[in-house]
C-alpha cells in the first residue's frame, strides 16, 4: 500500500504552486489556440497545442506526490474483496446452507472512532469522506449460527491491520443497533460536519459481537431491521423446536414408564407372556389415545377462542 501517498492524500494542499503554474501554462495554451491557431496556421496551432500539453504534464506532475480519490478506493477494494469467499471458506459453511430469509450482506466504512491516536479526515472532491481506518466485514446466516469475518486497516500504517472473526448462536444474541453520529472538524475558520453511523449486533448481555463505523444511509437502516428481526424469528423457531423435541422425550418417557408399569402388575398377577405382551400394548394405547384426546381438547379451545373474537 502506498502510505506516503496517502498520507499526502490527506496532508498536502489541493493546489500547489506547480499545480498553478500547470493550470495557469494549460489555459494560455489552450487560449492561444484557441484565439490564433485558426487564422495564422499551424506555427500558431503547434504552439497552443503544446502550451497546452505542457500545463497539463505540469500539473500532472505536480500532484503526483498523492493519492487520489480513485487510488484510495481502489487500494481499500483490493484490501476487501472475496471477503464472503473467504468466510465461507474459514467456517465451512456454504450457500446451501444460507439462511433463506437472509442472504449474507456486507458491511463498510471509515472509522471515525480509532482507538488509535492518529486519525486524519478528508472530504474527496467525489464528495466522500474518508479517514485513515477502513472496516469491511461479510454475514453469513444459517438456521442456528451468525458468522463474521472481516478486515479493519489503516490506509496510513501497514503494522495497523487487524482480522474481524466469530460466530455466534442466535440464542446469545439480543439484536442490531445503529445510532447516526456527526464527526465535528474545521475548513478554514468554518465548523464543518460529516455523519456516520455505528452499528452493533448484540448478545443479549448488551456486549456486542460486532461494532464498527458504516456509510449512513438507508441500506444499513434496513440491514438493522432485518439483522433484528432474524434474530427474533431464529430464536422463536429453535425455542419450538426445543420444546418439541422436551415434549418427545417426555412422552417416550412416560410410554417406557407406563409398560413397564403394566408389565410389572400384570407378572404379579400371574398372568401368561401373551396376556402380559397384551397388557404393555393396551398400556401403550392408552397414552396414544390421551394424546390423541388432548389434541382434539386443545384444537376445541382454539376454534372456541375464534368464534369469541
Amino acid at each position: 500500500m502506498e502510505t506516503k501517498r496517502n498520507l499526502k492524500y490527506f496532508t498536502a494542499p489541493p493546489f500547489n504552486v506547480g499545480t498553478i503554474i500547470g493550470l495557469v501554462v494549460a489555459v494560455l495554451g489552450l487560449l492561444y489556440w484557441i484565439i490564433f491557431g485558426g487564422r495564422r496556421g499551424g506555427t500558431n496551432t503547434l504552439i497552443g497545442v503544446l502550451g497546452t500539453i505542457v500545463g497539463f504534464a505540469v500539473m500532472v506532475f505536480s500532484s503526483g506526490g498523492k493519492s487520489t480519490d480513485s487510488d484510495i478506493d481502489f487500494q481499500i477494494a483490493e484490501r476487501v474483496k472475496n471477503l464472503q469467499e473467504q468466510n465461507e471458506k474459514r467456517h465451512e459453511v456454504y450457500e446451501r446452507s444460507f439462511l433463506k430469509q437472509r442472504k449474507p450482506i456486507n458491511l463498510k466504512g471509515y472509522d471515525f472512532e480509532p482507538k488509535e491516536s492518529e486519525f486524519y479526515y478528508k472530504k474527496g472532491a467525489d464528495g466522500v469522506g474518508r479517514t485513515n481506518i477502513y472496516q469491511a466485514v461479510n454475514i453469513i446466516f444459517t438456521s442456528e449460527k451468525i458468522y463474521l469475518l472481516g478486515r479493519r486497516f489503516s490506509i496510513l500504517d501497514e503494522s495497523i491491520d487487524e482480522e474481524i472473526e466469530g460466530q455466534y448462536f442466535y440464542t446469545e444474541l439480543s439484536k442490531a443497533t445503529v445510532e447516526e453520529k456527526e464527526y465535528h472538524y474545521k475548513k478554514g475558520d468554518h465548523d464543518m460536519k460529516a455523519k456516520y453511523s455505528v452499528f452493533q449486533i448484540l448478545k443479549d448481555n448488551g456486549e456486542p459481537i460486532l461494532k464498527m463505523c458504516v456509510d449512513t444511509g438507508a441500506d444499513i437502516d434496513t440491514y438493522t431491521d432485518q439483522v433484528t428481526r432474524v434474530i427474533a424469528t431464529r430464536q422463536k423457531d429453535l425455542a419450538k423446536r426445543a420444546e418439541e423435541t422436551a415434549n418427545r422425550r417426555a412422552e417416550f418417557r412416560a410410554k417406557v414408564a407406563a409398560e413397564k408399569a403394566a408389565e410389572a402388575e400384570a407378572v404379579a398377577a400371574g398372568k401368561s407372556p401373551e396376556e402380559v405382551e397384551e397388557a404393555i400394548k393396551a398400556a401403550a394405547q392408552a397414552l396414544e389415545d390421551a394424546k390423541k384426546q388432548a389434541r382434539m381438547a386443545e384444537i376445541e379451545a382454539e376454534r372456541e377462542s375464534r368464534r369469541k373474537h
